[in-house]
């Protein structure tokens, strides 16, 4: 049942701690999930933001230098008409081709990003054309008949880029343009700078710049600046293969925010964002599965959080439910103790307000239970010995021999009981053994004074006689209740160890213990006192009689426990003047 207290009380309390935050928990796991995407949203615009930063100043840095190369004196300067209709003179020849040297020296190294520009081509208003690197459709008097226009930015900060629609035209450029001023009508046309897209797409893809999986940079026209295939670098998005599943999302969905899509049979999350900047669209995809990763990795977190949680709640109702249930158990356990008859037991105070008040109650009412047992007891105990006492006093006035010879005994059994290890103990008390030995020849009231007070020896009808004593002595103890368990001692006294003993010639354990001790006892008095057919045994001669009936007539064991007594000093033969009252006086504390 108290079990079952202490388990109702551990799954209370760990329920009740454990409810609210797993709510808690999964309440906020759609938070969570939320936060998840708010975090791609945030972390990809930023990604975006730096792209369009860095795709911006690449493109107003080439105009800017375009625009300082068209200044260039070498430009204005060039070859005048007049020299080169003089297609004759040698010496005309050579500095015309000398001028467009300088021209494409100046061509050369005229930018910062110098590895993004593929060729470079001034075509003067005269037709002729100037190119740093020969090219089909760029030859002189067939400059591109068809230009596209491109824009790039809005407002002050626009730039006008072109693109070549001809046969001739590389899809994967795009032209930045500038006038040029020259110093006579002759030498004035336009300067077009060619960028690389591929070089500026594998730029972007190639940037240290934090990115995820997949980006597509479109020109406002449609025309792809960037692509992960670089085949589809200057083609129109609508050749895309993404094109179908993403022109319905980039229309509807809301700008800057993560939407679900299936590209390629791939279900991927996808994020667009038009540049105020520069006008241009930004979409950049990456497979569920990486947002999915993340999730299980949150997932995880929460999981292992609630396990944390739940060891930690555990603990804690454990730690609850045994403060709880821990002064219940000690009441338990100490009631069981008082049923037991451990009146001094106590409960220590602990524990909550209301246990606490039942453990003082207990305590009190242990206290006065065991003053009202003590009280008994010591009524009982005197009762006790004032019966042994007249049993006593009834032996000793009809022998007076036997008055001193009961105390001697029972003093010399205390001494071999108290020599005894404990666990030896354990068959019956201190008190029980003095009781036995103070009544060890009680029997001998019944026994008629012409044989016990007889000054000779016995004759056999008289010893067969005597040797009743014991048995009677036991029968008159039996009939007290509180003193019937100490009969077998007084009954089997005389008892030996080899079975040659009476009153029923019992052998070796068989003989009870109490009587074994007696019987060492009694016989050690016997032999140091007077009798009137002998005289007295020195100690020394009655010690080396008992080691010498050790195995015959006496338990070795209980032998060996008196020979250190007798060794220590422990067992000393009293003087014939020496009385001692004390040993009926004992109580059972001593």
């Amino acid at each position: 049942m108290l079990l079952k207290l202490k388990d109702r009380l551990f799954a209370t309390f760990l329920l009740l701690s454990l409810f609210p935050i797993l709510l808690i928990c999964f309440l906020f796991y759609k938070e969570a999930q939320k936060a998840v995407f708010e975090q791609y949203e945030t972390s990809i615009g930023g990604h975006l933001d730096s792209v369009d930063r860095r795709l911006n100043t690449i493109f107003q840095t080439i105009q800017h230098d375009t625009n300082q190369l068209a200044n260039d004196p070498v430009l204005r300067m060039s070859i005048p008409k007049s020299q080169e209709n003089r297609l004759e003179d040698p010496l005309a020849a050579s500095d015309r081709e000398a001028q467009r040297s300088k021209v494409r020296d100046a061509f050369e190294n005229f930018t910062y990003f110098r590895n993004l520009i593929r060729n470079v081509h001034f075509v003067r208003d005269d037709k002729q054309v100037i190119s740093l690197q020969p090219e089909d459709g760029w030859e002189e008097k067939r400059q591109p008949s068809e230009l596209k226009k491109e824009a790039w930015g809005t407002g002050e900060s626009q730039i006008l880029l072109l693109s070549r629609t001809d046969e001739q035209g590389n899809p994967k450029s795009l032209f930045v343009s500038q006038r040029v001023e020259g110093h006579s009508e002759e030498v004035s046309g336009l300067l077009f700078v060619e960028i690389k897209l591929d070089e500026l797409a594998s730029w972007v893809n190639n940037s240290p710049i934090a990115k995820y999986n997949n980006l597509m940079v479109l020109m406002p026209s449609g025309k792809i600046l960037v692509h992960p295939d670089m085949e589809l670098i200057g083609k129109n998005v609508s050749v895309a293969p993404e094109y179908g599943s993403l022109s319905k999302h980039l229309l509807e969905s809301e700008e800057k925010k993560v939407f679900a899509v299936h590209l390629r049979n791939e279900s991927v999350y996808a994020y667009h964002q038009t540049s105020p900047t520069s006008g241009i669209t930004y979409v950049e995809w990456l497979p569920d599965q990486d947002i999915a990763n993340r999730l299980e990795r949150m997932k995880f977190i929460l999981w292992f959080t609630i396990c944390l949680v739940v060891i930690f709640s555990g603990y804690v109702a454990h730690r609850i439910s045994r403060w709880i249930s821990k002064p219940i158990y000690t009441l338990v356990d100490a009631t069981d103790a008082l049923l037991k008859g451990d009146f001094s037991i106590r409960v220590p105070i602990e524990g909550m307000r209301e246990i606490t008040f039942l453990e003082k109650k207990f305590n009190m009412m242990a206290a006065q239970i065991q003053s009202l047992i003590e009280r008994e007891r010591e009524y009982s105990q005197k009762g006790l010995d004032q019966i042994v006492r007249s049993f006593y006093l009834a032996v000793e006035m009809k022998d007076p021999y036997t008055a001193g010879h009961t105390e001697r005994v029972t003093q010399y059994a205390l001494i071999i009981y108290d020599q005894m290890l404990d666990k030896e103990q354990l068959g019956f008390t201190r008190d029980d053994l003095r009781y036995a030995g103070l009544m060890h020849d009680i029997g001998k009231v019944a026994i008629p004074d012409h044989v016990l007070l007889k000054t000779g020896k016995l004759t056999y009808e008289e010893y067969e006689f005597m040797k009743r004593h014991p048995s009677i002595g036991a029968d008159i103890v039996e009939q007290i209740e509180s003193l019937a368990h100490v009969s077998p001692g007084i009954r089997h006294h005389h008892e030996r160890w080899d079975g040659k003993g009476y009153p029923y010639q019992l052998k070796g354990e068989n003989i009870p213990l109490i009587g074994r001790i007696l019987a060492v006892a009694d016989t050690f008095d016997a032999m140091t006192s007077t009798r009137s057919y002998r005289n007295a045994m020195s100690g020394k001669e009655a010690y080396e009689e008992i080691m010498r009936c050790k195995g015959t007539q006496f338990d070795p064991e209980i032998v060996a426990i008196f020979q250190r007594a007798y060794l220590s000093g422990a067992i000393q033969v009293p003087q014939p003047t020496e009385n001692s009252d004390s040993i009926v006086k004992e109580k059972a504390a001593t």
